[in-house]
């Protein structure tokens, strides 16, 4: 796949009673388009947010790709440049899922654990992938748009009143 998956929109996802969470529909196909109709959601953390990260498998080649480009560029620049680290932070923290038609799979214990999420999700798309958020730390996130803490904060708040799954 050569053009770029872009994600966007956001949505809650409440734990079943399985602990299993739903991927949006409109993102659920975006994954699935980006992986050759697989159902594989790839999941992994952020590098500057505390959040977890979900995409399809163009993503995860579009990282592996700009890692080489850079690789590339230092050498021709004559800079040091760690290619095998890199790769490693980019790629090594990767953990696929696999969802069913439903949109439903279970997270990672690892990516849960990481980013302490519990029985809620906001999945938030911006572009190449999806960010994944415990709605607690994205509202409390100061560097999110206000519009975005503001939906979710008020999801919280309904939920704490007893208006939310």
């Amino acid at each position: 796949m050569s053009e770029a998956i872009l994600y966007t929109g956001n949505a809650f996802s409440v734990a079943d009673g399985k602990g299993r969470f739903v991927l949006p529909l409109e993102m659920r196909r975006q994954v699935k388009l980006s992986s050759s109709g697989e159902t594989t959601l790839y999941l992994s953390v952020h590098g500057g947010n505390p959040c977890a990260t979900g995409f399809g498998e163009s993503h995860m080649r579009f990282l592996f790709n700009e890692v080489e480009e850079l690789d590339r560029e230092a050498r021709a620049a004559g800079r040091d440049y760690n290619k095998d680290l890199e790769l490693e932070r980019r790629l090594g923290t990767i953990e696929p899922v696999n969802f069913d038609e439903g949109g439903r799979f279970a997270m990672h214990p690892d990516i849960k654990d990481e980013y302490h999420i519990t029985d809620a999700v906001f999945f938030y798309g911006v572009g190449r992938y999806i960010q994944i958020w415990k709605p607690e730390t994205l509202v409390d996130s100061p560097d999110r748009p206000e519009l975005i803490r503001n939906k979710v904060r008020r999801w919280l708040d309904q939920r704490a009143a007893g208006g939310g799954k």
